[in-house]
Formats: C-alpha cells, sequence, structure tokens
C-alpha cells in the first residue's frame, strides 16, 4: 500500500511538473516620453502599457525629429526641422534643450540655425550635447557643446570627429560616445581622442543603460539587430533577424536593459513597435493601443541599471584593431 502511494506521489509529482504553466518573462513596463503619433511637434510622457495614461509635457514650434534625454536628469535635447520658405533650402534643423522641471519656459536654442542638415543629437548625465552634422556651410561630422558652454547665451559647439557621420549615443563614462558613419560604428573617447572600431557594418548604435554594450543595425543584407560589447571582449552576437532591415527607424532599449525595441516603418499602421527579450529570444508587439497603432519615436522616462554578465555573448570577432586620431 505504501509503494503504491509512493508511486501516485511520483506520478502526480511529474504530472504538476509539466501541466503548471512556464515562469512568465517580466513584463515591458515603465513611463515613456514620446512623440505624439499625430502632432509631431509635441512631446508627451505615460505609461507604456496604457495609452490613456498619455499627457502633454512640451509643444514646440517645429516638427521634432529625435531626442535624448538625460539619464538621471532633468534636460531633453531635440532635433527640430524648421520650415524656411525664404531661403533656397526649404527647411533646416536646429538642436533645442529642455527642462523638465520647467516645462512653461520657451526652449534653449542651442545651434542658432549655423547647421543645415543635424542628423541625431545626445545629451550626457553631465549635460554634455554631442551632434552630427550633415551640412556644409560647417564642416560635416560629430560636434560637442560642453555643459558649460550650455549656460552661455549663445554656446559654442567644437568638431571632435570630422566624419560622415549619421546616430550618435552617450556611454554613461561621460567622456565617450558611440556613432555610425556610412559603413561602420566607431566608439570615440573626447578625453584621450581614441577611436575605435565596434563593427564594420553598423548603423543606429544605442547603449544600454549601463552602458557595457550597445545594439545596432546591419546596413547589408541579411538585415539583423546586433549586439556588441564596449568593455572587455569585443563579443558580437546577432539577436533577430529582419526581412525589412531598411524599414527600421527607430531602436532603443527598455529601462533595465532586458529587451532591445525597434520601431518598424509600415503602411497599416504606419509604425509598429516591437520588443525583443533578450534572455528568451522571444519577440512581441507592444504600444498597439496608441493612436495609429504604434509611436515613431519614444524613450524611457527613467532607466534603471542593470547587471548584465560581460561574457554572455558568442565571441564572432577576434580583437578588433584599435587606432589613435
Amino acid at each position: 500500500m505504501k509503494l503504491g502511494c509512493k508511486k501516485i506521489s511520483i506520478v502526480l509529482s511529474i504530472y504538476l511538473v509539466f501541466s503548471l504553466p512556464l515562469p512568465l518573462l517580466a513584463a515591458i513596463t515603465g513611463e515613456i516620453i514620446y512623440r505624439h503619433p499625430l502632432n509631431h511637434n509635441e512631446l508627451w510622457i505615460g505609461n507604456i502599457n496604457d495609452a490613456r495614461s498619455g499627457r502633454l509635457i512640451f509643444k514646440l514650434p517645429h516638427i521634432v525629429r529625435r531626442f535624448s534625454i538625460q539619464k538621471d536628469g532633468r534636460y531633453i535635447v531635440t532635433v527640430v526641422e524648421i520650415t524656411d520658405n525664404t531661403h533656397e533650402f526649404a527647411s533646416f534643423h536646429d538642436v533645442y534643450l529642455l527642462d523638465r522641471k520647467n516645462p512653461n519656459t520657451a526652449p534653449k536654442r542651442l545651434t542658432q540655425g549655423q547647421y543645415r542638415e543635424i542628423i541625431d543629437a545626445a545629451i550626457s548625465p553631465n549635460k554634455d550635447v554631442v551632434f552630427t552634422n550633415h551640412s556644409f556651410e560647417k564642416r560635416p561630422g560629430v560636434y560637442l557643446i560642453p555643459s558649460h558652454e550650455i549656460e552661455k547665451k549663445n554656446p559654442e559647439a567644437k568638431l571632435i570627429q570630422q566624419q560622415n557621420a549619421y546616430h550618435v549615443d552617450w556611454l554613461t563614462h561621460r567622456n565617450e560616445i558611440v556613432y555610425n558613419t556610412d559603413t561602420s560604428v566607431f566608439q570615440y573617447n573626447i578625453l584621450t581622442k581614441q577611436i575605435t572600431l565596434i563593427a564594420k557594418d553598423g548603423n543606429f548604435p544605442v547603449s544600454t543603460p549601463n552602458s557595457k554594450r550597445i545594439a545596432f543595425l546591419t546596413k547589408t543584407k541579411p538585415y539583423n539587430i546586433g549586439i556588441v560589447s564596449v568593455v572587455g571582449h569585443r563579443n558580437l552576437h546577432y539577436i533577430e533577424e529582419l526581412e525589412k532591415g531598411l524599414g527600421i527607424s527607430h531602436l532603443t532599449w527598455s529601462s533595465d536593459g532586458s529587451y532591445l525595441v525597434y520601431t518598424l516603418f509600415r503602411h497599416d499602421p504606419a509604425y509598429t513597435n516591437f520588443a525583443i527579450h533578450l534572455d528568451s529570444g522571444r519577440t512581441e508587439r507592444i504600444l498597439n493601443t496608441y493612436s495609429n497603432g504604434g509611436l515613431y519615436l519614444f524613450e524611457w522616462a527613467s532607466r534603471r541599471y542593470s547587471v548584465e554578465p560581460t561574457d554572455k555573448l558568442t565571441t564572432v570577432w577576434g580583437k578588433i584593431k584599435r587606432k589613435n586620431d
């Protein structure tokens, strides 16, 4: 009898193991700041899982093309497009500084209309601002506005890398950035002027909240999302293959670094957003409750620093050569 009960107990235990649901993945949560899907000159804040929570925080006089939120800080920098019918060019770009603690104050115009084609801008935890310029009124490249210049009436921007740069992001070491050119992704130390090749085929680099890794898009087929370490060994790993790699219009990390989120341009709806859970590899659609079924631009309002093993990824390259500027 005792033996029969023991067998029943074992069978029941096995049944429970296989019948219980698998542990759920940590839900993607948090507050986001986003460009309104209909009013492109407005920035709103709301919960990523509840479109009804959204509220207006900034209404700018011009269309917002890109923006960057200061980590653990109060400032946002935006790249805006300004229509100018009096000039031979129909429009130009400026970089504005917004203060979240004083949302009713006028945005500060950092670049004063001196650069006709600004692709991207980013603000560091220390309030330094970098942006990429493509116009020839000023030399093309990556420009830096140090925090002490931002307080001035007419801040001075300094060219720090004369390359045909596009997207740029800060690493939270305060003196390092990542950016991409026509073909490659680079890491650059502003103090030592050391430049490091991160990826030979890359576009749109974005840093994790703890700045230990970056994600990027490949520019040649097959289109992929790649992740590479920027500390220790240069481990490279591809986590997603995309049929329409050139349709990706935005790439960002979740607030804790456990999800990588991208925006895919489509016709109906215009933009759809997907989140990839890094540990499981599962991809899910998010933000579909928002107007028009998705958001073009958004970032987390605050970020939590997560612990990420540096040797977790598969090594694809050997040591990447370094060169000094």
